[in-house]
C-alpha cells in the first residue's frame, strides 16, 4: 500500500497515524486545506493546502509530519473561508454552555489510551429490559441532586445506585454528542461536505448558501425560533465527539468511557440517540454507529429523523449485535437479519394514546389498549412508554388540562394540543390533599398500565418520583428548573418509588412477560389455561360496552402453576371484576393494589364460593330441582381509578377443605 493509500481508511477522521496526523475533508471544490493553531494561544501556525494528489473523489486525505497533536488544534479552509472539521472527535474545550458561537470552532486531536478492563456488553434482550430516558444535563443540574458532578456524564454515574435500585437496565440519552446549543447562525453547524458546492451563479457566498441549505434541511427537526437556545440537541452535531459541556472533568471521551464501563460492570446498558436531517449521507451514518460501537462499547442506538438507512444499518457486520431502534421499519430486510438475536426495535408513541385515554376514562378505549398491551413482534423489540421528553411528564399528565409553554416564547404555538391528559380537579399545583392523593394514585395506575405491556417499558426522567414540568410539554428552548430534575420530589411523593419498584420485581418475577412473541389465546399447554385472557364482571369474557372502562387481565405460566390476575378499573365508580376459579390446590391472592385501602388487604387470600351441586337439597328445601353448579369464578369489587393485582398461590393443608373465606 503505498502512502496515498493508507490515508484512506476508514473512518475519515483526523487521527494520529504513524506516519503523523492524518487530516480528511470532504468538499468538491479545488482551493481547500488545512489550518493549524497554537493550542495555547489560538494563534495560527500554519496553512497547507490539499494537493490533487491527496484527492480521491470528494475526499482529501493528507498526513502532516512535525506537530505535536496535543499543543495544537485545527480547522480547515475552502477557497476563503474557515470552516470546522464535521467529523472532529473533539472540540477545543473552554466554550461555556449555551455560549453563542460567532465563529467556526477549532477542534483538537485526540490520541489518549483508555483501559477497558476487559470491558463486555452485556447484550440483554428487550424482553428483559426496563429503559429509562434521560437529558445528561437536566438530569443531575439540580443542586437538589445531591451530586458532586452536576449535570455531567460523571454525574449520572452517581445516580446509577438510584436507577438500579428501581430496577432500570437500560439509560437512554438524549443527544449527547456534540452541538452547539444556540441556534440563529446556521452557516456555522456542522454539516458532512459542509460548503460542498458554490453557488454556481455567483449571486451568493459560500456562507449562504450553506446557510440556507442547512435551514431547509433542518426543518423537520423540534420546532424552534431563532437565537434562543437548543437544550434537547435535536439538530446537526459533530457526531463523532462526546458533548464537551457533559464532562465535568473536562475529558469528555475518557468520562463518557467511564459511564459506558461502571454501566456494563453493573450488567446495564447505554443506548444513544442520534438525530441527523433527511439528506444526510446515508454511509456516514453506518461510519458513525460503528465509530461509537468500537471506541465507546455502546449498546443501542435510537436513530431520528427521515430516510434512516434502516436496511442497511440493520445488515451490517460490525452493528449485527446491536440494538437499532427507530420509528420507521419498512425498509428492514428481516429475512437478512437473525431473527435470533432480535435487535432491531421499533420505538414510535402509539402505545401511549389509547392507554392516556382510559387512564383519563374515555369511553371506547378497553379494546385498543387490549390490544396495545399484548403486541409484541417476534422479528424485533418494541419499547413502550406513557411519557417522554416531548409530551407531558407523568406528573404534569394528571394535573394539567392544557400545555403552559409560555416560557418558550412562541405564544402558546409550539407543543402538541392533544396531551390527553387530565389535572384531577385543578389546573397545575395544589393543596388540597384530596386532589393530591388522585394525582398519585393515577401515577400508580399509570405505571400498572405501562408494566403489563408485553414490550419493553420506558420511562422518562423523573416519572418514578413525579417530577413535573410546570405544564410545559415542548422545554425544547428552556435550561432551569423546569428541565432540571427537583429530587426533592423523592420525599414530596414517598409512594412512587416503592411501588414502582414492587411492579418491576412482580413483571420480572412472572416469566410470562419475558416472551419474544405476543402470548397466545389458546391453551397451548392442555393446562386448562390459555397464556392470556381477558375478563370483565363475567370470567372469560370482555364487555364489548363502548362506555365500559374496565377488564381483566389473566397470565398463565408454567403449565398454570401460577396465575397472574390485573383487574383494571379506569372509571369512578366502583365494579365487579370476575377472576376465574384458579387451578385444584390453589386460591387467589390479592398482592398489590393502587387503591390504598385496597392495598391494606395485600396478603389476603380468596377462593369462589361452592355452591350446591345439581340433585342436592336446593333453598327451598325441593329435592333435585336445583340447576346451580359449583361457580368457576370469583367476583371482586374493584374501587374506581384503581388497578389490582392478583396471584395464586398453594393453599396451606390446614385450609384446604375451607373455601370462600379470607384468610390472613
Amino acid at each position: 500500500m503505498n502512502r496515498n493509500q493508507a490515508n484512506y481508511i476508514f473512518p475519515l477522521i483526523t487521527q494520529v497515524t504513524d506516519s503523523g496526523i492524518r487530516f480528511c475533508l470532504e468538499t468538491d471544490l479545488e482551493v481547500c486545506g488545512i489550518v493549524l493553531y497554537d493550542l495555547a494561544t489560538g494563534n495560527e501556525i500554519k496553512r497547507i493546502a490539499f494537493e490533487q494528489s491527496d484527492r480521491v473523489g470528494n475526499l482529501y486525505c493528507k498526513t502532516v509530519e512535525g506537530y505535536d497533536p496535543k499543543k495544537i488544534s485545527y480547522a480547515f479552509y475552502i477557497v476563503n473561508h474557515i470552516v470546522t472539521d464535521a467529523r472532529a472527535t473533539r472540540l477545543v474545550p473552554g466554550r461555556s454552555y449555551g455560549m453563542a458561537v460567532k465563529e467556526p470552532l477549532k477542534a483538537v486531536i485526540y490520541n489518549e489510551d483508555y483501559d477497558w478492563e476487559g470491558d463486555t456488553c452485556p447484550r440483554l434482550k428487550y424482553e428483559n429490559s426496563f429503559w429509562y430516558l434521560l437529558h445528561v444535563r437536566g438530569f443531575t443540574k439540580s443542586p437538589s441532586s445531591g451530586v458532586k458532578a452536576k449535570g455531567t456524564f460523571a454525574g449520572i454515574i452517581e445516580k446509577l445506585d438510584h436507577l438500579q435500585s428501581i430496577g432500570v437496565t437500560t439509560i437512554e440519552l438524549q443527544p449527547a454528542y456534540e452541538f452547539i446549543e444556540w441556534d440563529g447562525r446556521p452557516e456555522l453547524e456542522p454539516e458532512v461536505g459542509f460548503l460542498r458546492t458554490a453557488d454556481p451563479s455567483g449571486e451568493k457566498d459560500l456562507y449562504t448558501a450553506n446557510a440556507e441549505s442547512i435551514r431547509d434541511a433542518s426543518k423537520t427537526a423540534a420546532s424552534h425560533v431563532s437565537d434562543r437556545l437548543n437544550y434537547w440537541g435535536y439538530k446537526p452535531g459533530y457526531y463523532y465527539a462526546p458533548k464537551e459541556n457533559y464532562s465535568y472533568s473536562k475529558d469528555p471521551v475518557r468520562e463518557f468511557r467511564d459511564l459506558v464501563k461502571e454501566l456494563h460492570k453493573r450488567g446495564m446498558e447505554l443506548c444513544m440517540q442520534f438525530y441527523f436531517v433527511p439528506d444526510y449521507p446515508e454511509s456516514e451514518i453506518l461510519e458513525i454507529l460503528r465509530y461509537w460501537v468500537v471506541n465507546f462499547h455502546v449498546d443501542a442506538f435510537h436513530l431520528m429523523g427521515l430516510n434512516i438507512p434502516m436496511r442497511l444499518v440493520s445488515t451490517d457486520s460490525l452493528l449485527a449485535r446491536t440494538k437499532i431502534l427507530s420509528d420507521h421499519l419498512e425498509n428492514v430486510n428481516f429475512n437478512a437479519v437473525n431473527d435470533e438475536d432480535r435487535f432491531i426495535g421499533f420505538y414510535t408513541d402509539d402505545f401511549q394514546y389509547p392507554l392516556k385515554r382510559l387512564l383519563k376514562s374515555d369511553e371506547g378505549m378497553v379494546s385498543d389498549c387490549l390490544s396495545m398491551l399484548r403486541l409484541n413482534p417476534e422479528k424485533h423489540g418494541r419499547i413502550n412508554f406513557l411519557s417522554s421528553y416531548r409530551g407531558f411528564t407523568l406528573m404534569d399528565l394528571v394535573s394539567y388540562n392544557r400545555k403552559h409553554n409560555e416560557e418558550n416564547g412562541e405564544d402558546g404555538r409550539d407543543g402538541s394540543d392533544f396531551n390527553f391528559s387530565w389535572n384531577c380537579g385543578e389546573e397545575g399545583p395544589t393543596r388540597k390533599k384530596k386532589i393530591r392523593d388522585l394525582r398519585i394514585r393515577q401515577i400508580k395506575n399509570a405505571y400498572s398500565l405501562l408494566m403489563l405491556g408485553a414490550g419493553t417499558p420506558l420511562i422518562f426522567m423523573g416519572d418514578e418520583f413525579g417530577n413535573s414540568q410546570k405544564g410545559n410539554n415542548n422545554p425544547y428552548c428552556i435550561d432551569s428548573s423546569v428541565t432540571w430534575l427537583d429530587w426533592k420530589d423523592i420525599t414530596r411523593n414517598e409512594e412512587l418509588i416503592p411501588f414502582l419498584t414492587e411492579l418491576v420485581r412482580l413483571r420480572r418475577e412472572h416469566t410470562v412477560f419475558s416472551k419474544k412473541r405476543e402470548l397466545f389465546m389458546i391453551d397451548t399447554e392442555n393446562c386448562g389455561y390459555p397464556e392470556i385472557s381477558y375478563h370483565s364482571n363475567t370470567a372469560w369474557r370482555v364487555s364489548s360496552e363502548y362506555y365500559s372502562r374496565s377488564f381483566g387481565v389473566m397470565y398463565c405460566e408454567k403449565k398454570a402453576e401460577k396465575l397472574l390476575y390485573a383487574a383494571v378499573n379506569m372509571g369512578w365508580e366502583e365494579t365487579v371484576l370476575a377472576l376465574p376459579r384458579p387451578p385444584k390446590g390453589y386460591e387467589w391472592k390479592l398482592i398489590l393494589s393502587t387503591d390504598p385501602e385496597m392495598n391494606l388487604e395485600a396478603g389476603n387470600v380468596y377462593l369462589p364460593v361452592e355452591l350446591p351441586e345439581e340433585g342436592s337439597v336446593s333453598k327451598a328445601g325441593s329435592e333435585g330441582t336445583d340447576k346451580s353448579v359449583t361457580r368457576d369464578e370469583l367476583e371482586r369489587p374493584v374501587p374506581g381509578r384503581t388497578v389490582a393485582f392478583y396471584e395464586t398461590a398453594p393453599i396451606p393443608e390446614k385450609n384446604e377443605k375451607k373455601t370462600g373465606r379470607v384468610y390472613r
